[in-house]
């Protein structure tokens, strides 16, 4: 009995992980933003990653020429990993996934006390032999404890190959943030987020972090500024490029295309 009051109130106060990772999710892109060959097909099955460092996971997977389309991360109680997969595999088949990375770690254990009411049902018969029947409510009082974790996953679809050139030399950017600015003592320039496996940039051992500040000759200020270089080079044209890493300046030079 205790059991089952216990379970009632994981359904109170922690939402399902069956719905979990499906309340939670925000896409990252309107719905079939990406063409339909990459997204998952009838009938296929999504390839799930459990990960314990989900930044560097996610970088492994985008670096294999992935899109990642949505994230959702929720906190709840302790289940099992079968249904964590289960609830995964299913909503990834719903959003047409073909990758999924997701972890879980513990944040607290929430402890308390609850009041279960019985009702207990009386009869009896008067002075005239007239059956009557009465209930009364009484209160068991018990207590609980419960471990909590948090939930996270990534989706991701594949890059088709006659999509990949966008990325050229073979890497994304992004605008420095304010921690990026604070962490590396640099103001201006574009960080490098995802560098693509057997790319041009792979093999010229450009790395994940590293800042750019000069293409050619030119200050790079913001992403704008690298578009703008992508965007006018021709494939075979030389990139020689100026990028801060770990603290130092380095030269780095490539030939643009993939």
């Amino acid at each position: 009995m205790k059991k089952m009051l216990i379970m009632c109130l994981f359904a109170i106060f922690f939402v399902g992980c069956a719905s979990g990772f499906k309340s939670f999710y925000n896409p990252w892109f309107n719905e079939n933003y990406f063409p339909q060959e990459a997204y998952l097909k009838e009938g296929e099955e999504p390839v799930l990653m459990k990960t314990s460092d989900l930044d560097a996971k996610y970088r492994e997977v985008t670096s294999r020429w992935y899109w990642c389309i949505g994230y959702s991360g929720f906190n709840g109680p302790n289940y099992s990993e079968n249904a964590v997969y289960r609830s995964i595999a299913n909503f990834s088949k719903e959003v047409k996934a073909k990758v999924v990375i997701w972890s879980k770690s513990y944040t607290d254990t929430r402890n308390g006390v609850f009041s279960s009411p019985q009702t207990h049902y009386h009869s009896y018969v008067d002075a005239y032999g007239m059956g009557h029947t009465y209930t009364t409510t009484s209160y068991s009082t018990y207590s609980y404890s419960i471990d909590r974790y948090d939930y996270s996953a990534y989706f991701f679809i594949p890059i088709p190959e006659k999509y990949r050139m966008q990325y050229a030399p073979g890497f994304t950017v992004a605008n420095l943030s304010q921690k990026d600015r604070d962490t590396y003592k640099q103001n201006v320039g574009c960080k490098i987020i995802t560098v693509f496996e057997n790319s041009v940039a792979y093999y010229a051992n450009v790395f994940h972090g590293d800042i750019i500040t000069k293409i050619n000759g030119r200050k790079i200020y913001t992403t704008a500024d690298f578009v703008d270089i992508r965007n006018a080079s021709n494939i075979g044209d030389t990139w020689k490029m100026t990028i801060i890493r770990n603290g130092k300046p380095y030269k780095i030079s490539l030939r643009f295309g993939l």
